[in-house]
């Protein structure tokens, strides 16, 4: 059994605000990579903190609980297969509190990677977290125990 495509519609969400940051990036993803990152994500319990979603050329990270957009990552087509470029950061306060670009990205990978793809990622560690404090960072960003490594959300997502 398939699951259906995300889109726009499938989750209550809030367009990215005009306090943003952009962030130039040099991915790729092979075309088979890419047609499994444009199922996206809908969540299926409220521990599902993420909602994904491809639009156009834009996949976009939203928070499940608030609907608010975190990320935007455009992905567009090129001689080896997608290019992702450019990623768009929240920067309001209320919304989002960015650790770092680095983290960031990190996070974005590591939503693309372990999320979508169902590949093993380990979690991205702030610097400036203790061991414990990274766990619950962990669990409030993903919505699972920090010992999962993304088992949940790949199981739900269909991706073992």
């Amino acid at each position: 059994m398939s699951q259906q495509r995300a889109t726009a519609v499938s989750w209550p969400n809030k367009p990215m605000p005009e306090l943003r940051k952009e962030l130039l990036l040099d991915g790729q993803y092979s075309r088979e990579e890419f047609v499994t990152i444009s199922q996206g994500l809908v969540p299926k319990t409220p521990a599902d903190k993420w909602f994904i979603y491809l639009d156009g050329q834009w996949l976009y990270f939203h928070r499940s609980a608030s609907g608010s957009c975190i990320f935007q990552l455009q992905i567009a087509p090129n001689d080896e297969g997608y290019a992702a470029d450019r990623l768009l950061v929240n920067q309001d306060p209320r919304q989002y509190r960015s650790l770092s670009d680095a983290y960031d990205v990190a996070l974005v990978s590591y939503l693309i990677d372990a999320v979508l793809l169902g590949r093993f990622a380990s979690f991205p560690q702030p610097e400036q977290f203790s061991q414990d404090d990274h766990a619950k960072h962990q669990q409030h960003v993903m919505g699972q125990n920090a010992s999962d490594s993304g088992l949940s959300l790949r199981i739900v997502n269909g991706n073992r």
